[in-house]
């Protein structure tokens, strides 16, 4: 299928890229249906990008490329059923997102709140978390 974007212009995306999050993203609970897409930085970094909307994309990355020594605990009650039944949290693809300061020239990593996606099920959820502070601040040239 093609998708439109506004950041990216059209798409193509298969469907078995597709990621579904059945309650939303916090603050986005209406949009369900999302696609990773590469980002010009390189590999690290990916824009989750909402197919119900072309203007909703959110910078993502696993936690661990900027933060290696980070330990993220998830409730069981925030992951889906079929994740709860079973699977080990080393089967999970684990996303923190990301956002610019540009006033600070700060990265800021969400660790209060990650994206954990089920690559079999193709399911996802935001899982809050019980981390001490919501983001952790990073130099912006670490990007």
């Amino acid at each position: 299928m093609e998708v439109a974007t506004t950041r990216f212009g059209t798409v193509a995306v298969n469907e078995e890229q597709v990621w579904t999050f059945p309650q939303g993203l916090v603050g986005f609970e209406h949009l369900k249906r999302y696609v990773l897409l590469d980002s010009r930085k390189g590999a690290s970094l990916q824009w989750l990008q909402a197919l119900e909307d072309p203007s909703v994309a959110f910078l993502v990355c696993e936690p661990r490329v900027f933060l290696p020594s980070i330990e993220i605990r998830l409730p069981e009650e925030s992951l889906p059923l079929e994740t709860a039944r079973g699977r080990r949290i080393e089967d999970l693809l684990i996303l923190a997102l990301l956002y610019v300061d540009r006033a600070e020239g700060k990265l800021k990593v969400n660790v209060q709140a990650p994206l954990v996606l089920d690559p079999v099920s193709r399911k996802g959820v935001q899982a809050v978390t019980d981390a001490a502070a919501p983001t952790v601040s990073l130099p912006l040239q670490r990007i």
